[in-house]
């Protein structure tokens, strides 16, 4: 097996998704668990129960542990360490989840709110959900959200806010919260950003990307969310994010 992960790690730091050069670094990584601790909804991502009195020593080494490096490690300067043998990790362990509940046919929903960079990511997986027999949900939701009254579009099976025109980077629970109520029971939530946290929230099974500047995702693993949160960045090319893929599936 540690063969096998090695070769996938490779892979994953090749795609860039992963390695010593990611998108956030040092700074911004401790910023975010600062906030985090002060329940800044931003950063809370609709977890505020989950992670309340979280301090920064706790959160400091969740962070570690899912990263496999400190979140203020650098080998370039403004330049976070994501261990990619730590996200091929998680990414089969995610796709053991996806595989067995889609194989079941059970019913799972995607969103992302990282649209320009995950969204060709989130379309490839909820393909092999359809492939292995699982029911891909979306739900029409006629709320506004956020001072500029986005709302929820769906592109195919991915939910992501947006204008109708044009999709947008959020943080925010609430879309979820809405998509959970409408839609009742659903046995898997794929996602990231505020749509992952509403589900672990409302105690969904959860499948998150989790960044090096997402502390509230490893402090929900640590305390025991039904979460896999993957550790992977979460601002790369979109078709980086096709190792992520394979990985996930297992692929040889």
């Amino acid at each position: 097996m540690a063969l096998r992960i090695d070769d996938y790690a490779r892979r994953l730091l090749a795609a860039t998704v992963a390695g010593a050069n990611t998108s956030h670094g040092a700074e911004n990584n401790l910023r975010k668990i600062r906030l985090m601790t002060e329940a800044d909804p931003n950063n809370t991502y609709g977890m505020e129960d989950l992670l309340r009195d979280a301090t920064f020593e706790e959160a400091y080494e969740a962070v570690s542990h899912q990263l496999g490096n400190a979140p203020d490690e650098e080998e370039t300067p403004g330049r976070g360490r994501i261990d990619p043998a730590r996200t091929a990790e998680e990414l089969l362990k995610a796709g053991g989840r996806i595989r067995a509940v889609a194989g079941g046919g059970g019913s799972l929903v995607f969103a992302t709110g990282h649209p320009g960079a995950l969204l060709a990511y989130y379309l490839g997986v909820a393909s092999w959900v359809t492939e292995l027999g699982g029911r891909v949900l979306t739900a029409e939701i006629q709320e506004r959200y956020g001072t500029r009254e986005a709302r929820l579009d769906w592109v195919g099976p991915v939910g992501a806010l947006g204008n109708r025109a044009s999709l947008w980077h959020t943080h925010s629970p609430e879309p979820m919260r809405d998509v959970l109520q409408r839609l009742g029971d659903v046995d898997l939530v794929v996602a990231d950003h505020g749509f992952a946290g509403a589900a672990v929230a409302a105690g969904v099974p959860t499948v998150a990307v989790m960044d090096t500047n997402d502390p509230a995702f490893a402090v929900a693993v640590r305390r025991g969310a039904d979460l896999t949160a993957v550790p992977m960045d979460d601002n790369r090319p979109p078709n980086s994010y096709g190792a992520a893929l394979e990985v996930l599936k297992g692929r040889p």
